[in-house]
């Protein structure tokens, strides 16, 4: 088989579009349980309050974002692949980012920067009659329609090709470990399995005998430590 060939039959399994949405009709379709974001994801990777800062001041300041990369499943929802921090920034800004109950997590509180120091502390809407530092309206309108590329990969796509697509995503820099592709990629394949080895992760004998850090486990070293363990033990 020629390299044509070979580029033909690898199309044949990729079906895309893309669409440039706004970030209100992203928060509406999530509202609407149309876009799933895994409560897994979440808590495998968070950004910290400065990176969820300068996110919301780059959408603000209207600074290009990267595209938002989905995948439709079979009841027709998008999956993310790829843009997990930036949705749920801008969904726990604007007070409606889920718990795994459905309730939601509280508005997000940015602090301010250097461009943008008033924005220390303003929240999205009033929750009380307490709450005195409010965005604007028109700051509101203006961050509702700005505007995000979403690549969407097709139902009719293979299914290896959503696994593919974020290995290359996430190893083509420095984003994330070998092991953090990893989790994500059980997570999507099996998540059950994931959280058990996750629980396995946490015995603390193991905990003990690994000399867990900070740094590691933010790194996802003590489930890598767990798969390594099990590797060796039945093999």
């Amino acid at each position: 088989m020629g390299l044509q060939d070979e580029l033909n039959l690898a199309k044949k399994e990729i079906s895309k579009d893309s669409f440039d949405m706004s970030v209100g009709e992203l928060s509406r379709i999530y509202e609407r349980n149309e876009v799933i974001i895994n409560p897994n994801y979440q808590r495998l990777f968070r950004w910290d309050e400065s990176q969820k800062t300068r996110f919301i001041e780059s959408l603000l300041l209207g600074i290009p974002i990267p595209p938002i990369f989905v995948f439709t499943d079979e009841s027709g929802r998008w999956e993310v692949i790829d843009g997990l921090q930036r949705l749920s920034t801008i969904f726990e800004f604007s007070g409606v980012l889920k718990k795994d109950d459905g309730t939601c997590h509280p508005q997000f509180i940015p602090s301010g920067t250097r461009l943008l120091p008033s924005l220390d502390g303003m929240k999205w809407e009033k929750e009380s009659e307490d709450d005195e530092k409010v965005i604007p309206l028109s700051i509101r309108l203006d961050f509702e329609r700005s505007r995000l590329r979403v690549e969407i990969l097709k139902k009719e796509s293979d299914e290896k090709t959503k696994y593919e697509l974020f290995e290359r995503l996430n190893t083509g820099g420095s984003r994330l470990t070998d092991q953090e592709v990893r989790n994500c990629i059980m997570v999507m394949l099996n998540p059950e399995l994931f959280e058990k080895l996750n629980k396995l992760s946490q015995y603390a004998s193991f905990k003990e005998v690994t000399l867990q850090t900070e740094k590691s486990i933010s790194e996802q070293k003590p489930l890598d430590l767990t798969l390594r363990f099990l590797a060796y033990r039945y093999s």
